[in-house]
């Protein structure tokens, strides 16, 4: 089994996709207005994943799957997870909206899909957790409300680590937003995920090159930072076991 990892897919698809013919797929949120390199991206992923992703690799998602509102327009993004390879296991990202409710998601979702809310997936020797992250204390825009905010994910990223069995070799954690803010400061998040000897986080959420610039990438703290936003990643999903 590989692991896998590429967020911000950002689906937005108005039909059933048909493979052979995503380049005209039907969209209501076309992504090429963020620039070229998003045209086609959903025929990009689809052509990446499928040439090196199979059904017993695990894929990890952090946020930003969907722009749909509800689980009725997210119906075609899922039927086109549905038809790539692997294990599917995200966490939520700021723009998807249809994330609420965590009993009901998880009764609409397909058998290959699991989402991570205040606990963890465990497969073999691997544990995955997560949460969604937030705007960190001295970001240049870090306000009174991004701190209760930010509170409110500190704690369940506690949480979800508490429910990883003591036996588990390896811990992967999913974020959606970077850990850390713009000068790459030690702060909570990082101490939670010391405490618990975590050994991968990757998240997503940048977009651009100088954003992408701004990126933690790398081994600091004892921790393997990756990058995955899609963009950065050439829509590419990453090997990172």
């Amino acid at each position: 089994m590989k692991v896998y990892a590429i967020g911000d897919l950002h689906l937005s698809f108005a039909e059933k996709a048909e493979i052979g013919n995503l380049e005209s797929a039907v969209v209501y949120k076309p992504m090429d207005i963020f620039g070229e390199k998003w045209n086609a991206h959903y025929q990009k992923i689809y052509d990446n994943w499928s040439k090196k992703v199979v059904d017993d690799d695990l894929v990890l998602i952090p946020g930003d799957i969907s722009w749909a509102s509800d689980l009725s327009e997210l119906e075609y993004d899922l039927d086109f997870l549905e038809l790539l390879p692997g294990r599917k296991v995200l966490v939520r990202g700021n723009h998807d909206y249809w994330w609420q409710g965590i009993t009901k998601l998880r009764g609409f979702m397909p058998d290959d899909i699991s989402l991570i809310h205040n606990d963890s997936f465990v497969l073999g020797n691997i544990a995955v957790t997560g949460t969604r992250g937030w705007i960190v204390p001295n970001n240049n825009s870090f306000s009174d409300h991004d701190e209760k905010i930010y509170r409110r994910e500190l704690t369940r990223l506690g949480m979800a680590l508490e429910t990883i069995p003591a036996s588990i070799e390896r811990v992967i954690v999913m974020l959606h937003y970077m850990p850390v803010n713009e000068d790459h400061e030690r702060n909570e998040i990082i101490e939670l995920l010391q405490k618990y000897n975590v050994e991968q986080c990757v998240y997503g959420h940048l977009h651009g090159e100088e954003s992408h610039r701004l990126a933690l990438k790398g081994r600091k703290w004892g921790i393997d930072f990756l990058l995955v936003s899609s963009d950065y990643i050439n829509f590419n999903p990453i090997s990172i076991i």
